[in-house]
């Protein structure tokens, strides 16, 4: 990320250092994200910055806020399978485009209503489907793990074929390990994509199992 000069530099704000910080992770992960190299991306010293935001923390809980935000809302009149389907897909979409922020979920705040509109709407459809709020609360923990815990799937993954030039499965020849050979050449082969759709239906089936078994609400 190159800085601008001064006569193309748009005014500095906090939701364009939100957006270039966004866009400095995007590139080059979190671990490149500093002070001096955020004000470098947007032309400025450092500490300019702080007429805006008041540190580095306050960068950060602005990056997750805005990259929640991404996500949106589904129409609240159709089948809940379908609204959690189409959340999830995109908590994954925007996981996928922003990794380095969405692994700050769930050790960052989220500031905003906006932001907090997915999370509300993930625990309202369990409701809406028939759970209590309670017990809303807790599948929505389950399907977030789920989504968050593949999303960390993805990322090792990538991470993985960075720097990983072969596979030992192939080589395992002994008559002990080639169950885990052929497990491990199936797994390599796996379409990731795919297989987030057809976990995710895992994920729902088991959802209408257990508001089936759900007693009535006061029983």
């Amino acid at each position: 990320m190159q800085a601008m000069n001064t006569a193309e530099r748009p005014p500095l704000s906090r939701d364009r250092i939100i957006a270039v910080a966004i866009q400095l992770v995007d590139e080059h992960g979190l671990d490149a994200l500093s002070m001096r190299k955020l004000g470098a991306a947007l032309g400025v010293e450092a500490m300019s910055l702080y007429n805006h935001i008041e540190n580095k923390d306050d960068v950060l809980d602005g990056m997750c806020d805005a990259v929640m935000c991404e996500i949106p809302v589904p129409p609240t009149d159709g089948p809940w399978p379908d609204r959690l389907r189409s959340l999830a897909m995109d908590v994954r979409r925007t996981g996928l485009e922003h990794p380095g922020v969405m692994a700050l979920l769930g050790s960052r705040p989220v500031l905003t209503p906006e932001g907090f509109a997915p999370v509300a709407a993930l625990h309202q459809t369990l409701v809406e489907a028939g759970l209590s709020s309670e017990r809303g609360l807790h599948a929505f923990v389950f399907v977030a793990a789920f989504v968050l815990g593949y999303l960390r799937l993805d990322r090792g993954r990538v991470d993985a074929n960075r720097t990983r030039t072969g596979r030992p499965y192939s080589v395992w020849d002994k008559s002990e390990h080639k169950p885990a050979a052929r497990l491990g050449v199936q797994l390599v082969a796996l379409d990731w994509d795919v297989e987030f759709e057809r976990c995710l239906d895992l994920v729902i089936e088991s959802l209408v199992a257990v508001i089936a078994a759900e007693p009535p609400e006061g029983a």
